[in-house]
């Protein structure tokens, strides 16, 4: 379809060019890679008589950044030894994302790469039925699956992976980059959240803070949070002990207490897979509070008493919700606003029944775009209302058995 025929397009046409485009582009991956596979096997031919390396071509001849480069290295390696993958990417059925969560599967499974290889083409076939978002749960899952220590060399390669770099941009924006393995990160970030809570969370409603545009304000509070944990330490003669940093894990207890089951649950708030043992490790010296939702000692409900969740709800309502309470929006908990279904200004009540996590883009639809939402409060199945009348029900995800293609 011509370029010029896009401004006449409704949205099942969009969606159908979207199909095509998709597909269009995995087969020019898949060339791309097999150029890749080329180059490496003149580099080794011993015939040839060209000096060459794959990711300086790359740069060089097909407009990568040096990243970019080494991602097409390491797909060509993995289609190469796994044909079923290169198969579907050739016929348009899948996509480089795709291959890039097997990729990071494989690295993650350890010492049972080899058990992981022997279900590659399960999971080719799951890429061309699956979104990432839900291919990427399937994989994990499958790792948990095949692996036999709990995931404990996983998270020590985790560990000694851990870094932190700064660089400044040309507009003199000073960067920070770091990788943390689930425990010290679920610390350092659960830091940040505390902090921003105490600085602009207190009161009966949220401060406001002017961001530039293209900036999401959450980023925005971040960054001014983790300014402050290193900015605002006090003199020597006022120190006091800084409060241990609070690392929320989510476990179901028969796993704590037998091993992870196949469909249990071990993992950070941000979403960090953790291995059992680490998680008892933790449970010796922390405290452990189960969630409940009417129990007695924890106030889940302050009605009207307080404008904003409490941080007991916060947790209670990630129990629940892991993503945006959108259905197949994969944006994480720890980066969305509690949205009251009805709301505060017409008399909502701050309780759990009347929550739910939204995304940015989400809470905007839901305000300013004129979404109308309602929860079941006891199956969290959310129905919403855009301002067309297309009203839809959808599941929340935690309803859906986490699957693998290994038998439980």
């Amino acid at each position: 379809m011509q370029a010029t025929d896009i401004a006449k397009m409704n949205i099942d046409e969009v969606r159908r060019e979207l199909v095509l485009t998709r597909s269009e582009k995995a087969r020019l991956a898949s060339r791309e890679l097999a150029l890749v596979s080329r180059m490496e096997a003149l580099l080794k031919d011993p015939d040839s008589t060209e000096f060459l390396i794959p990711e300086y071509e790359l740069i060089a001849h097909a407009g990568m950044t040096s990243r970019e480069a080494r991602e097409a290295v390491n797909r060509s390696h993995l289609v190469e030894s796994a044909p079923a993958v290169a198969a579907a990417l050739a016929q348009g059925l899948t996509t480089t994302a795709h291959i890039d969560v097997i990729g990071r599967g494989l690295k993650q499974v350890g010492a049972e790469r080899d058990s992981f290889f022997s279900l590659i083409p399960d999971l080719a076939q799951a890429a061309t039925e699956m979104t990432v978002a839900d291919f990427n749960d399937l994989v994990r899952n499958t790792v948990k699956a095949v692996r036999s220590d709990d995931g404990l060399s996983v998270f020590e390669h985790q560990r000694r992976s851990t870094s932190l770099r700064t660089w400044t941009d040309d507009d003199g924006m000073l960067n920070l980059r770091g990788r943390f393995d689930p425990v010290s990160g679920a610390a350092l970030a659960s830091s940040i959240e505390r902090r921003k809570e105490q600085m602009f969370h207190t009161g009966e409603a949220p401060t406001r803070v002017d961001v530039a545009p293209g900036i999401e304000p959450n980023e925005h509070l971040a960054a001014l949070a983790l300014i402050s944990l290193v900015t605002d330490t006090p003199e020597p003669s006022d120190a006091k002990p800084n409060p241990r940093a609070e690392v929320v894990v989510h476990v179901d207890l028969e796993s704590l207490q037998s091993g992870l089951r196949t469909h249990g649950v071990a993992h950070t708030q941000f979403g960090s897979d953790l291995p059992i043992e680490t998680i008892r490790r933790l449970a010796c010296e922390a405290d452990i509070i189960p969630i409940v939702l009417d129990g007695r000692s924890v106030p889940i409900d302050v009605g009207r008493a307080k404008r904003l969740a409490t941080s007991h709800q916060r947790r209670a309502l990630e129990s629940f919700h892991r993503t945006c309470a959108i259905p197949d929006c994969d944006v994480p908990y720890h980066r969305c606003q509690i949205h009251h279904i009805e709301y505060w200004e017409n008399g909502g009540r701050t309780d759990l029944d009347n929550q739910v996590p939204l995304c940015s883009r989400h809470h905007h639809a839901a305000h300013e775009g004129g979404w109308t939402l309602s929860l079941e409060p006891d199956t969290r199945v959310v129905t919403f209302q855009p301002p067309n009348g297309d009203v839809s029900d959808y599941r929340c995800r935690r309803d859906s058995r986490p699957r693998s293609v290994v038998a439980p």
